[in-house]
């Protein structure tokens, strides 16, 4: 069978998932919700068995150098899928401990709701009709989940709670658009409440696990399935060094701002973190926090100058960024800020959504030497430019492919060599502090994850004198994320929370980092005798990896190395 009628199959499968519509922005099933039963998961297990054995026999030498590498994202796709059904803990689904009734109900709402460009009347036709189908979703949910992880129920719990808030905004902008089935929206938003409550009920009685860990075979497994291929141990060796090289950084940095403020020379790094959080705080003009909100405005406007003025980056026209205070049912899992990218197959403007988890508890992490390296992650050239341009792709294996060794290594590379070439010089060394001392969090991440799979407390050292004696994996996490980064208690809770879940992603935040900067110093050294200048090399480096597509830096190396 010809690989263009294979990689045609994939994406059938795909799109038989009515989220995964909703969310990439195809236009079929917007009004249905995915069947969580059993039948509906051993048939797809089998269209996956069936797709990875007719891919195995596709005859690779024949392709194109461009299929060759849609060959091998299509191959990391199905491994995806299929870990996403058989990944197991104690020997039961993993999906099947984890409740996530919420996210799989609300997410596509919300995008019909805040990033969607159809007509509003039409939004509101397919958000009936997906509430008027969730009692049922509901019932068939409850009958699959099995002895739930007690903090991933308390997760789900505080997620629904968040809920009722939600609907009323619906319905608000239901009336502002003289929706005239207002009644049949209201009708559907009542049943929904009511299932949720036995969602709720459930969650509360059900017996449940304190077990998350799922073994170091399946981390490897994990590993594989987002196309990283160094060790676990290998990942760990990174992960120390890097925080040993950040520790020795963060030492010269704060001397030196211990100088020139006149501080105790005992000052320690979270005494110093405070004071600087403190004398850079962003002024309040306002009782709520839209002040925040304009502050992130102004910052996009300036990174935005800066590299126009560099010529820097390739950015594209019709692309649109929205920054807009994290809805409170997602707070649980968005610890400071966090992004909803530009759906891939949508036509006309590329729009991103940045989210900023905002409390008065959260306000150190929002200051004037914070805002620089939040927007440069989240926004332009962070994640919102490059999942721009991989939205753009000619091909859609490299359109939806979770490639997040790219996404995060992009962006945390980023948060370094904007300040290097001169972004934030009035206060770069202010500036630079903060960002290390939040960058920490990237070696954090590698060993709490490895930790949170593998259930090896050896991931967790880096370094420090600390002991990792309970019995509570969540708390020997927090306890080396807290001395790392000294972030605030929120922060740290809604950090170990999101690690917990979304296995492999975490640690991608530094492999890609060290990669991006491995692929980086490759290219520079192969093709700077072709140009005059240090930014020319960056300059084709960045359109290069951007423009490439969706993929882990194990692949994307071959695009940005070709014909050197």
């Amino acid at each position: 069978m010809q690989f263009n009628i294979i990689r045609e199959k994939i994406f059938d499968f795909l799109k038989s998932d009515p989220n995964f519509c909703a969310l990439t922005g195809i236009t079929q099933s917007l009004g249905d919700l995915p069947d969580p039963g059993k039948n509906k998961r051993i048939s797809n297990q089998g269209k996956l068995k069936m797709l990875k054995n007719t891919l195995a026999k596709v005859d690779v030498e024949s392709l194109s150098f461009d299929d060759k590498i849609d060959f091998e994202l299509a191959g990391l796709i199905l491994e995806q899928s299929r870990l996403s059904y058989e990944l197991d803990l104690d020997g039961i689904p993993h999906n099947m401990r984890m409740p996530k009734a919420s996210d799989i109900i609300i997410d596509p709402l919300f995008m019909f709701y805040i990033n969607d460009f159809r007509d509003p009347k039409m939004r509101l036709v397919n958000i009936i009709s997906r509430l008027d189908k969730t009692p049922d979703f509901i019932t068939s949910y409850i009958r699959n989940i099995n002895k739930p992880v007690q903090r991933w129920v308390d997760i789900e719990l505080e997620k629904l709670n968040g809920l009722p808030t939600f609907f009323e905004n619906i319905i608000t902008w239901a009336n502002q658009v003289e929706f005239k089935n207002i009644d049949a929206l209201k009708k559907v938003i009542n049943k929904t409440n009511s299932s949720l409550l036995k969602y709720k009920d459930f969650l509360v009685n059900t017996p449940k696990s304190k077990n998350i860990f799922i073994g170091e075979d399946q981390l490897k497994e994990v590993l594989a399935s987002r196309g990283i291929k160094l060790s676990p141990e290998k990942l760990h060796s990174i992960a120390f060094d890097f925080t040993q090289e950040n520790i020795s950084c963060t030492e010269k940095l704060k001397d030196s701002l211990i100088s020139k403020y006149k501080l105790n020379e005992n000052t320690s790094h979270q005494e110093l973190q405070d004071f600087l959080n403190d004398k850079f705080k962003v002024k309040r003009d306002t009782e709520d926090f839209s002040y925040i909100l304009k502050r992130y405005q102004l910052e996009n406007s300036n990174i935005m100058s800066f590299i126009e003025d560099k010529e820097l980056f390739p950015v594209m026209d019709n692309q649109e960024m929205v920054i807009m205070q994290t809805p409170k049912f997602m707070e649980p899992t968005i610890p400071a800020g966090a992004m909803m990218p530009p759906l891939s197959f949508r036509e006309g403007t590329r729009k991103s959504l940045v989210y900023l988890t905002l409390s008065e508890d959260l306000l150190a992490e929002h200051t004037e030497l914070s805002i620089p390296g939040m927007m440069i992650h989240e926004g332009i050239p962070g994640h919102h430019l490059q999942l721009s341009w991989g939205s753009l792709s000619s091909s859609y294996l490299r359109k939806v492919l979770d490639a997040s060794d790219m996404f995060e290594g992009w962006t945390t590379m980023l948060e370094d060599y904007m300040l290097d070439i001169g972004y934030c010089a009035e206060y770069a060394d202010e500036v630079r502090y903060i960002a290390k001392r939040d960058i920490a969090r990237i070696g954090a991440r590698v060993a709490i994850d490895l930790y949170f799979m593998s259930g090896n407390k050896k991931y967790l050292d880096l370094g420090y004198e600390l002991d990792f004696n309970s019995e509570d994996p969540f708390v020997n996490a927090a306890k080396l994320l807290k001395h790392q980064t000294g972030f605030v208690d929120a922060r740290v809770e809604a950090e170990i929370n999101w690690y917990s879940q979304e296995r492999g992603y975490p640690l991608s935040y530094l492999t890609g980092n060290y990669l991006v900067w491995e692929l980086k110093k490759k290219f520079s050294d192969l093709y700077k005798s072709k140009v005059n200048s240090s930014i020319e090399v960056d300059r084709e480096f960045h359109k290069r990896f951007l423009t490439a597509g969706n993929m882990p830096i194990s692949v994307l190396e071959k695009i940005v190395l070709k014909d050197l």
